[in-house]
């Protein structure tokens, strides 16, 4: 019994002593922004993020290319891997007949990269800078492999291993700039249709 009544006059000193405390620092926490509600900068971090995401956000157009950059991309990666299975003693016209398609679909896809990047805002192109530089990097490596390929195509000299040692490097090339469109697609809010590679 003892117990039960000290435990009841503890919960009624602190019913009776709530009201003053709240009354002693109310004002404080309403006019000093304590703990009543988000901070100041916890309410700038989100409407930035937000503004960020829609200045960010793909136009309907830009969509549009994406999924055309997608599919010239996607075939020239298919092409370059379907070429690397080709032995290295594979006679050097049989060489020429399947690499050629591989380039034109190359030039496609860089040309349609290109056209994507142009498409950006100045918002976007400040927004997605970092990403840009991959797809620019990526972009000019597949550049410098293409035309490698090229002038082994062109060379009597240049044997079966030595095209498709450039194929290799141009097929991994392929495989950086299509991961740096579905990162920089994310970051535009443009849902990719394809499982990843």
């Amino acid at each position: 019994m003892k117990r039960t009544t000290f435990w009841m006059c503890c919960i009624l000193t602190l019913a009776s002593v709530q009201p003053a405390l709240a009354q002693h620092h109310g004002g404080g926490h309403r006019n000093g922004g304590g703990a009543s509600g988000p901070t100041p900068d916890t309410k700038n971090g989100d409407l930035k993020g937000f503004e960020r995401a829609v200045a960010l956000q793909a136009t309907p157009e830009q969509i549009a290319q994406f999924r055309s950059l997608s599919v010239s991309t996607q075939s020239a990666q298919k092409r370059a891997q379907d070429l690397l299975q080709l032995p290295a003693s594979t006679p050097k016209p049989e060489w020429i007949h399947n690499s050629y398609p591989l380039t034109n679909d190359v030039e496609e896809a860089l040309a349609e990269n290109e056209k994507f990047l142009q498409s950006f805002s100045k918002e976007q192109k400040d927004g997605l800078k970092k990403f840009s530089k991959k797809l620019q990097k990526s972009d000019s490596e597949i550049t410098n492999h293409s035309k490698t390929l090229s002038r082994g195509l062109e060379n009597d000299a240049a044997g079966g291993e030595q095209i498709a040692g450039v194929i290799g490097k141009l097929n991994q090339s392929l495989n950086e700039l299509r991961s740096a469109q579905l990162a920089i697609a994310t970051e535009m809010g443009i849902q990719s249709t394809e499982a990843a590679n």
